[in-house]
């Protein structure tokens, strides 16, 4: 019996997959000449379309020329003249499209008429604007171009006759198709249930007959289960006595106080913190409302305060006293605490009692307070800080101010001094005064690079940005040192990536930072040495960098180079100009640009590294306009 229903079930299989295998292959073929069909009457309905298109310019063209006759207004012109160029175009659009051949004879029929209407209509329009109206009303009223219009429309009636008919076979090829597809699908569905049937019938009986022996196999294995069950629930009391105990003895040596209640809020359990701190004993207290032993106030208003137990009981959820909650002890003494109280849910989910746990943070408190006080010392001296800082700037650029304008006064005439404007001067007259201009510059610099730093620390700094080609930048500011640095016997290498791109960026600003930094190479790089710049574009930002091979930077002094009027200590320092204000002032300056700047020493007499990102311009950014950066 079992082998002829595993036969059946066999060829019932067969069966099925064979029809979904032939109802597959021929669906495809439906499906192809579904879509082949869909297609050509995609292509008749782009036909029929371009035709009335066609006319549709043509009678717009007519339209125009007419108005313009009667009216010599160019606006009529304008169908006429939007078609002109069009027309061609579409009359070769349609020619390419048009595959049925009969089609193209009327196509090719009416492409001269087009053509000679055209030039109908281009005739007209010239005799109008050479203002012989009677000449273009008589060629008009002759019925020439009525008669190549309605030849026109002949053919390209007959045209469109064609492609509808087309039209028509495909759809009718289409609903054959169709027909087709919905017979076999429905045939074939009817044979596949049939099959389904018989087989989900087989199968049935095959399974009723596998669950009976799964039954008594299951029923012989579960007496056994029961026999192990028996013996598992032994060790399972014993196990449970065990971690009872465990239990207990773990809540009695935390650090924290524990108190449990059953679900009526009635203490069942204390540890022995708990019972130091409430002053009540397990046995006292077992039984009793939890809010008689857990009496809490609140330290400021000395009111009682919202039980966590009642809350947690209430909802299920865990509770958490407000700060400033003081526990009352049973001999009358205060203590403040925190605590956190949590629901004990049974497998079902019901709440059956809750856990308090709880200490005291009377010292924690004292603490706090301390850091309070503290902290509020720290911040009224921070204030101070500032204020000190913001005077301190204003001071500064107060000064400088008061400082530059004698100063340019002293420049101006030792320049004119120099330059003989007042007469002659010997030799050592001349060494003076340009060591008073020298002086002067060297000090006005220094004005120029503190009133700098001022208003970028007080938050006065202003940014003009604009879109600044970054590479004719760099080249302008090197030839600007190439004097110097010929003077020097140095070797300058540039590295300027020519795809460079443009950034936003205050053109003087940057001009400041570069050239801070390659004049800072030449100072410090002795005679037949070596300066170079590499600039290129990495992600969305443009990378350049300064190196040298001069006296480098010892270790010590790298956390101080970035202080104000700090200068690396070389054997020729003393005889090379600087304020020590260059290197902080061009960080300060690439920051506010949203960039960064890294120095690296080589090592003593080994050279030193410095580089700094900008970022590149950004779509949508409006240029040359002014920022205000800082607080």
């Amino acid at each position: 019996m079992k082998n002829i229903q595993k036969i059946f079930i066999s060829i019932a299989g067969v069966v099925i997959l064979i029809l979904v295998v032939v109802v597959s292959v021929i669906s495809l073929g439906v499906f192809r000449q579904i879509e082949e069909s869909a297609a050509i009457r995609k292509h008749n309905f782009i036909v029929i379309n371009d035709t009335a298109d066609l006319l549709s310019e043509l009678k717009d063209a007519e339209t125009g020329e007419r108005g313009f006759l009667l009216t010599n207004n160019k606006a009529y012109l304008e169908p006429y003249l939007a078609v002109i160029g069009i027309i061609p175009e579409h009359v070769a659009e349609l020619r390419r499209l048009i595959l049925i051949s009969a089609a193209k004879k009327h196509l090719d029929a009416a492409v001269p008429l087009i053509d000679a209407k055209m030039a109908e209509l281009a005739q007209v329009i010239v005799m109008r604007r050479n203002n012989d109206t009677a000449s273009a009303l008589e060629l008009i009223e002759s019925g020439k171009g009525k008669l190549l219009m309605d030849s026109i429309r002949v053919e390209m009636k007959d045209l469109n006759q064609i492609e509808q008919d087309a039209l028509a076979k495909s759809d009718s090829e289409l609903q054959k198709g169709l027909h087709f597809l919905f017979f076999l699908i429905i045939t074939a569905s009817l044979f596949m249930l049939l099959s389904a049937l018989s087989l989900v019938y087989f199968i049935y009986r095959e399974k009723q007959q596998q669950i009976k022996e799964i039954i008594h196999a299951q029923t012989q294995h579960l007496l056994v289960i029961q026999e192990e069950t028996n013996k598992q629930l032994k060790q399972v009391n014993t196990t449970l006595q065990i971690s009872e105990e465990k239990y207990a003895v773990t809540l009695g040596s935390i650090g924290d106080a524990v108190l449990a209640t059953d679900g009526q809020g009635h203490v069942t359990y204390l540890n022995a913190v708990a019972e130091q701190l409430t002053g009540w004993t397990i046995a006292l207290a077992s039984g009793r409302p939890a809010d008689e032993i857990f009496r809490i106030i609140n330290e400021e208003t000395r009111q009682p305060s919202i039980s966590p137990i009642k809350e947690t009981l209430a909802h299920g959820t865990i509770q958490s006293l407000a700060n400033h909650t003081i526990l009352i002890a049973r001999s009358g003494s205060e203590c403040a605490i925190a605590d956190s109280c949590a629901p004990i849910h049974n497998r079902e989910g019901q709440v059956l009692g809750a856990v308090l746990v709880f200490r005291d943070v009377t010292e924690r408190m004292k603490i706090d307070k301390c850091l309070k006080k503290a902290y509020e010392d720290l911040n009224i001296q921070s204030i101070e800080l500032k204020r000190a800082a913001q005077a301190k700037s204003d001071f500064l650029g107060n000064m400088s101010h008061e400082l530059r304008t004698p100063l340019n006064s002293i420049n101006g005439f030792s320049e004119v001094l120099y330059d003989e404007t007042f007469g002659p001067l010997n030799n050592k007259q001349k060494i003076y005064i340009n060591n008073i201009l020298t002086s002067g510059q060297h000090l006005l610099l220094l004005i120029n690079q503190i009133l700098d730093l001022s208003k970028v620390e007080s938050g006065k700094m202003n940014l003009s940005l604009s879109s600044l080609p970054m590479k004719n930048l760099l080249n302008d500011i090197s030839l600007l040192l190439a004097d110097t640095v010929n003077k020097k016997n140095l070797k300058m290498q540039l590295e300027i990536d020519v795809n460079l791109p443009d950034i936003e960026a205050d053109e003087l600003k940057v001009k400041e930072i570069v050239y801070n930094l390659l004049s800072n190479a030449v100072k410090f790089t002795p005679e037949g040495g070596k300066i170079g710049m590499r600039a290129e574009k990495t992600g969305s930002e443009i990378e350049v960098t300064v190196w040298d091979t001069g006296v480098g930077i010892a270790v010590e002094n790298m956390e101080k180079i970035f202080e104000g009027f700090f200068r690396v200590d070389t054997p020729f320092s003393r005889v090379t100009e600087g304020t020590g204000l260059g290197l902080p002032l061009s960080k300060k300056l690439v920051e506010l640009h949203g960039g960064k700047l890294f120095v690296e020493s080589m090592g003593l007499n080994k050279g030193t590294s410095v580089k700094f990102t900008l970022p590149v311009i950004s779509a949508g950014v409006v240029l040359n306009e002014t920022k205000n950066i800082g607080s």
